[in-house]
C-alpha cells in the first residue's frame, strides 16, 4: 500500500512542477520582451591624487622554510609601500598582503594589519605561510612558484592596480 502513496505523491508534485512551468511560459508570450539596453560596467580609474599600495621586491624576502607541521613552508618578509599621493585606507577584516601555492591554497598566509599607509609610508610585515599544515607527501620537492599579493581582494582603490603581485621561485625540500 504505501508503495502505491509514494508513486502517487511523487507524481503528483511532478505535475505540480510542469503545470508552474507551463503557466509560467504562457505568461512570457503574453508579456512582450522588454528591449534590452545595453549597459557597460567600468571600474573607474583614480584620476590624479590616490594612493598606490606596491610591494618593494628589493626588500621583499622570500625562503622556503621547514617540512614540519609547525613549521612554515615559506617564510619572509613583504614590504609594501604607498608610493601614492594619498592615504590608503583599508577595511580592517581584509588582509593587506597574501603569500600563496596556487595549486595548495592550504598553504597560505594573510596579514591584517595596518590598518592605513600614509603616502611615502613603508610597512613590512613576516610571511609564515604553511605554519600548522601537513607538508609531507605533498609534492613540495624542487621550484615552485609562490605568489606575493599586496591588497588581494582590492579593498583599497589606487592609481596603479598593476604593482600589486610578484612571484618567486623557491626551493623546497620536502619528502
Amino acid at each position: 500500500m504505501r508503495p502505491f502513496y509514494a508513486v502517487a505523491a511523487l507524481s503528483l508534485v511532478g505535475a505540480i512542477a510542469l503545470a508552474g512551468q507551463s503557466a509560467m511560459a504562457q505568461k512570457k508570450k503574453k508579456e512582450p520582451a522588454p528591449e534590452a539596453t545595453p549597459v557597460a560596467t567600468v571600474t573607474p580609474a583614480i584620476v590624479g591624487p590616490g594612493p598606490d599600495i606596491a610591494i618593494v621586491e628589493s626588500e621583499t624576502i622570500v625562503e622556503a622554510g621547514g617540512c614540519g607541521v609547525d613549521d612554515p613552508l615559506i617564510k619572509g618578509t613583504i614590504a609594501i609601500k604607498n608610493r601614492g599621493n594619498a592615504r590608503a585606507e583599508r577595511l580592517l577584516a581584509k588582509p593587506i598582503s597574501a603569500v600563496y601555492l596556487p595549486e595548495n591554497l592550504d598553504i597560505k598566509d594573510e596579514d591584517i594589519v595596518p590598518n592605513a599607509l600614509q603616502p611615502n609610508e613603508l610597512f613590512s610585515t613576516d610571511i609564515l605561510a604553511g605554519k600548522g599544515a601537513v607538508k609531507d607527501d605533498r609534492g613540495f620537492k624542487g621550484k615552485r612558484k609562490v605568489f606575493i599579493i599586496v591588497d588581494p581582494y582590492n579593498a583599497i582603490h589606487e592609481t596603479n592596480e598593476s604593482n600589486n603581485v610578484i612571484v618567486r621561485e623557491v626551493t623546497f625540500n620536502c619528502k
